[in-house]
């Protein structure tokens, strides 16, 4: 019974620890144990990615921080989690590790951060409220260098924003 209740805690803490969002710490294939990365060089950004990245970098230079420049390796890892996102239909940080790992062996980051927001409908929208969350204005005031930004419909028009930022 005790070596149950354990493990349910033990499960749970680690639920939490992967839900923080954030964590210090030309094709090219790079791999690890387990696991083979291709580097993904090309993405097209949308007006509403590219208003994105220009209001957070504008937000960012007001507060005297650096301006993040985008790869485009980063924002093909958020179209990715936006697209899981869609298929199952809900708003989630689910495989926060394995964007994290991918990024840490792809580009070098390290240290990863990723906010995520759903149904909001202009740029201005969506970066007023990740500014109004505290997690999320943390990782957009965070000390990173690099950041990444995808933006994808689902067949009912509803829009998914994944914003990953790294620190190399």
């Amino acid at each position: 019974m005790r070596l149950s209740i354990f493990r349910s805690l033990l499960f749970v803490s680690l639920l939490i620890t992967f839900a923080s969002c954030s964590s210090d710490s030309s094709d090219e294939s790079i791999e690890d144990t387990n696991t083979k990365y291709v580097v993904n060089d090309k993405y097209d950004y949308s007006a509403v990615e590219l208003e994105i990245v220009d209001r957070i970098n504008q937000y960012r230079t007001s507060q005297g921080l650096n301006a993040l420049v985008t790869i485009n390796h980063i924002s093909n890892v958020a179209e990715d989690h936006d697209y899981y996102m869609i298929e199952n239909d809900k708003l989630t940080h689910a495989l926060f590790a394995q964007r994290e790992e991918n990024l840490r062996a792809t580009v070098g980051a390290v240290a990863v951060g990723e906010n995520i927001a759903y149904n909001y409908s202009t740029a201005q929208s969506v970066v007023d409220a990740w500014l109004a969350s505290p997690s999320h204005k943390a990782n957009i005031e965070g000390n990173y260098s690099h950041m990444g930004i995808s933006v994808r419909e689902n067949a009912e028009g509803k829009k998914y924003f994944t914003n990953l930022f790294i620190r190399k």
